[in-house]
């Protein structure tokens, strides 16, 4: 029989996060459990009960840590930004960015898997957190007068559903697979005429722009 330590991790919280990351980006959600998990981590069963009451915990622990990171590269590029147009820009990129090296955290944090995403409080204030970023380049842009004088969520609502749907499309493959496959069959592609992840976003951020500028 296949001996298991108790616990012999460090930081076996971090530990069993990265697995389960790593188990959903190469399996998805189905099939994860926390005594896989465990076995993977050479622990106990019930050693991972003591961080996550259950699956779902475990996940809503992924997200959480998802939308802290996502938060940090906005800040990142908050301190680099020459401007509140530069800011709003490098912040769009960042977030998109982020959906491409982690899939697997990005699907939770918005994906179907956690279900009643309300009932969290520290799922919640993690993912006004993250939104937070983007509500506050927005008023300062309001408040130089560079964006137009409306409600935030007016302008934020849209930018963010544009954001993300270009992050939907990155890690759904379209712009490896599906975009390969245009040119192959010499057909024009729905994003761009060269199915270009960069132009694609600069083209959305410019029509956003347009949009919200005063």
């Amino acid at each position: 029989m296949e001996k298991t330590s108790n616990y012999h991790h460090g930081n076996l919280r971090q530990t069993l996060l990265d697995i389960a990351c790593e188990h959903i980006r190469n399996k998805g959600v189905d099939g994860l459990s926390l005594r896989a998990i465990a076995k993977q981590a050479g622990v106990s069963a019930n050693a991972p009960y003591r961080h996550f009451s259950d699956k779902r915990a475990l996940l809503i622990a992924i997200a959480v840590v998802g939308f802290e990171e996502l938060v940090e590269r906005m800040k990142e590029v908050e301190d680099i930004a020459k401007d509140v147009l530069d800011e709003f820009q490098l912040k769009g990129k960042a977030y998109i960015q982020f959906a491409g090296d982690c899939p697997e955290k990005y699907k939770l944090m918005f994906g179907p898997a956690i279900g009643d995403r309300l009932g969290d409080p520290d799922l919640v204030q993690a993912a006004g957190d993250s939104y937070e970023m983007l509500l506050r380049s927005i008023r300062r842009g309001i408040e130089q007068g560079v964006f137009r004088d409306v409600p935030v969520q007016d302008l934020a609502d849209p930018t963010w559903a544009m954001v993300h749907g270009i992050s939907s499309l990155l890690i759904d493959g379209f712009f490896e697979q599906d975009a390969q496959k245009f040119r192959q069959l010499s057909i024009a592609c729905p994003a761009s005429g060269e199915c270009s992840l960069e132009t694609l976003l600069e083209n959305n951020l410019r029509l956003i722009m347009h949009g919200i500028l005063a």
